[in-house]
């Protein structure tokens, strides 16, 4: 089994946003999510995570549990409310997870308001904790660092040996118990807290992407980081096919939209070739295999079901696994009935389905010139290609 399930993270949403202008900095947008799910969604993708606690306002409880309950995580994420001040803030959470989960090798703390952790820095933590019981990321400071009193500079100081200290910070779980019931001093991190018990903190490469939301600029900064990842980020491609016959008595299921027309789609559920065709393709990339082994057609629970459902499930399931549909382009087979006026809504539907917005949607309507049995108008197909980003 190796390393998985051995670290259990606390990640700490308690603050007040007091250099945000009002604006609550844990709900602000980053590439269509709120800052703190991007943290939750790296620990949720790591095999090394077995738990996570989400400390948070007291008053906000409720909110977060919803936020989680509905954000198609694998991993169990507590709430639980927060201190006073960071520290015992940190402590709930890891009350929480001493009486939850029970026992873990290693804990993680993180603030929430960093969105941008990754697999490979928690990696890079864990090794050191190993060795020395305590680790925190650093990064080179960029700038001369002047010592200032009474409006004058006194010393110019030796920037290479000053770092700054990010987070996750990752601790053997009873290092850090040790420090919080030892040590009562008002600290600025956990780390500070084990040097402070006499323990050891040793450093691990930090990055500069791994910024800290604090003021209202930084979101933009934050936008720029993820995109720029997102260009860069490992894709996959599944292409998608499904075929029905026509039978009598309409209307039409395509796309999630009902067409007046005369026939239907033959199928075990609503027959919706075009959602189909798209769920198959999501799955392809992700290598679940096919719609029907997902989702069996001899199976009752399927049986006139609304074929949305296939294409949600399908993009949980890429979720689960660390990845993300970002586009998809389809294109509906028929002879009849004319379709071309319903491609608007054929994009409104996938898109509502993804969870995405329609320019993450292409879909084309297309005939076979009356050539075999779709151009006898004896049936209607589809195809897809689903590209998903990690």
């Amino acid at each position: 089994m190796g390393d998985v399930g051995i670290m259990s993270v606390v990640v700490v949403a308690a603050g007040s946003s007091s250099r945000m202008m009002g604006v609550d900095k844990l709900e602000l947008s980053i590439n269509g999510l709120p800052v703190i799910s991007h943290s939750l969604r790296a620990f949720d993708s790591s095999n090394l995570v077995q738990s996570v606690v989400v400390v948070t306002q007291s008053s906000r409880i409720d909110e977060f549990k919803e936020r989680i309950a509905t954000g198609g995580f694998s991993k169990p994420i507590q709430v639980v409310a927060g201190g006073e001040r960071r520290q015992d803030s940190v402590r709930a959470g890891i009350d929480e997870i001493t009486s939850g989960s029970g026992e873990t090798e290693f804990l993680a703390i993180h603030d929430g308001a960093r969105p941008f952790v990754d697999g490979e820095m928690l990696k890079r933590g864990l090794d050191v904790a190993r060795k020395i019981g305590a680790a925190v990321p650093v990064v080179s400071l960029k700038d001369t660092v002047k010592r200032i009193e009474h409006g004058l500079v006194m010393e110019t100081l030796d920037r290479t040996v000053f770092h700054s200290v990010q987070t996750p910070q990752i601790f053997r779980a009873d290092v850090l118990r040790a420090a919080h019931e030892t040590v009562s001093d008002d600290v600025t991190d956990d780390a500070s807290m084990v040097e402070l018990a006499g323990g050891l903190v040793g450093v691990f490469e930090g990055s500069n992407d791994n910024i800290k939301i604090t003021t209202p600029s930084d979101i933009s900064v934050a936008n720029a980081i993820a995109g720029n990842r997102e260009s860069t980020s490992e894709f996959r491609y599944g292409i998608g096919f499904d075929g029905h016959r026509l039978v009598d008595g309409g209307p039409l299921r395509l796309g999630g939209t009902d067409i007046e027309f005369g026939s239907r789609l033959q199928g075990h559920s609503d027959g919706d070739v075009l959602l189909h065709a798209v769920s198959s393709a999501i799955l392809g990339a992700v290598g679940l295999g096919d719609l029907g082994s997902n989702f069996p057609s001899k199976d009752p629970a399927y049986s006139g079901v609304d074929s949305r459902m296939f294409v949600e499930s399908a993009v949980a399931k890429a979720d689960e696994r660390g990845w993300r549909v970002v586009h998809v382009d389809a294109t509906v087979i028929a002879q009849k009935p004319r379709l071309a006026g319903y491609v608007p809504a054929f994009k409104a539907g996938i898109a509502d389905a993804l969870g995405a917005g329609a320019a993450t949607v292409n879909v084309k309507v297309t005939s076979t010139d009356e050539v075999g049995a779709i151009g006898r108008g004896e049936g209607i197909a589809a195809q897809a290609i689903a590209t998903l980003a990690k």
